[in-house]
């Protein structure tokens, strides 16, 4: 696309609207103000709150000060994420983000919203679009570590409210490692989350090895999380960049990283990926097809696909209780855990009312609304 970036097109970006795209007259229906009624608001559950802890293991946040250092050096040639998109969508993720500026950096505004959910603990990552991987391996780790240290900032007003996970500067694989080694140490930091790319190049390159190396060392929950698609072509129309491609960045990335030989190098590597899983958890049995017939899919691993992928955990941003109860039937209860893309509206508000209807036992429900967090984030 061919456009000159401008300082808002810049904050756009940063602050997460994604690409903005040239100017383009609105269709009348959606030229007035159509959207506020579509927007997400938390209310009390409709689910009684259970008696063991609940806890979200998928929300994010904003570090303003990081955020103002890196906006500055943005380039668009930096991310290879550069989408087309409706003026539709731009508008309305630009205003909706525009009413939810406290739900991402105030304290009292996430703990209102989580006492309406019956969420006693939310797990706080940075928002996708402040992962920064595109800063240089100066300024990268410098604001990396401000993110880091903002969230423990964070978490030290409520310490029994929060809990925190680290940001790395991933395109700097030493760095990271000394990052992710500060954030255990000193914040006490037990997870990191990634993107599900680092600036398009994917998470199975050997260069990144020293980081899973590190993250198994110190038993850390890495949280795969995807900031949209590289691959914009088709892609821009309806929304498609979020609806599609967040769950199918993710499945092409733990597929290159299953049979790229990640987990076959590192077995005691812990990852959750969010959304579900993406689609793989759903249709691992073509992947397990092309390891017995393609050599392809056999040159870095030494078992099916599928024992791998159910070493991983998954979150329940599934949007069908189905779906949460093919997860557990599937992989086990104990590798299925609460989650709402807090305070983004692709999420549910009341992730206990969406359980609530699950088939699941009690004890599968106390694993999944909160055990199995507490357990793998050792809270």
């Amino acid at each position: 696309m061919d456009k000159t970036w401008g300082d808002g097109d810049v904050a756009q970006y940063i602050a997460g609207v994604t690409t903005p795209s040239p100017p383009s007259a609105l269709p009348a229906e959606t030229a007035k103000e159509w959207w506020p009624k579509l927007g997400p608001r938390w209310e009390p559950s409709t689910a009684v709150k259970p008696p063991y802890p609940t806890i979200d293991i998928h929300t994010h946040v904003e570090v303003p000060a990081a955020a103002e250092i890196a906006g500055p050096l943005f380039r668009p040639e930096y991310d290879p994420r550069m989408q087309v998109q409706p003026e539709e969508s731009t508008r309305y993720n630009r205003e909706l983000r525009a009413t939810q500026a406290a739900q991402f950096v105030d304290i009292d505004t996430r703990i209102a919203d989580m006492d309406l959910q019956g969420i006693d603990v939310q797990v706080l990552a940075i928002a996708p679009p402040q992962y920064f991987h595109w800063l240089d391996e100066d300024t990268g780790p410098r604001v990396n570590a401000m993110q880091n240290d903002g969230i423990a900032g964070m978490v030290a007003e409520a310490p029994d409210r929060f809990a925190g996970v680290a940001n790395l500067p991933m395109d700097h694989p030493e760095a990271a490692v000394a990052e992710m080694t500060r954030a255990h140490h000193d914040l006490g930091f037990k997870g990191l989350e990634v993107n599900a790319d680092v600036r398009g190049g994917d998470l199975d390159d050997r260069r990144f090895d020293p980081i899973w190396a590190r993250a198994e060392e110190l038993e850390m929950l890495v949280i795969l999380h995807p900031h949209g698609w590289t691959e914009p072509r088709r892609m821009d129309d309806y929304y498609l960049i979020n609806l599609v491609c967040m769950p199918l960045a993710s499945t092409v990335a733990v597929s290159r990283m299953i049979l790229g030989g990640v987990w076959e190098r590192f077995p005691d590597l812990r990852m959750l990926v969010v959304h579900g899983g993406g689609y793989l958890p759903f249709y691992f049995a073509r992947t397990d097809h092309g390891y017995k017939v393609r050599p392809e899919a056999r040159r870095h691993i030494s078992r099916p696909p599928s024992e791998y992928l159910h070493k991983l955990y998954f979150d329940t941003t599934v949007f069908a209780t189905s779906a949460v109860e093919y997860l557990a039937g599937e992989f086990g209860a104990d590798h299925v855990l609460m989650g709402t893309d807090y305070p983004f509206d692709m999420g549910p508000t009341d992730p206990l009312g969406f359980l609530a209807d699950a088939r699941l036992t009690e004890e599968e429900h106390a694993l999944i609304v909160g055990g199995n967090a507490a357990r793998l984030l050792k809270l």
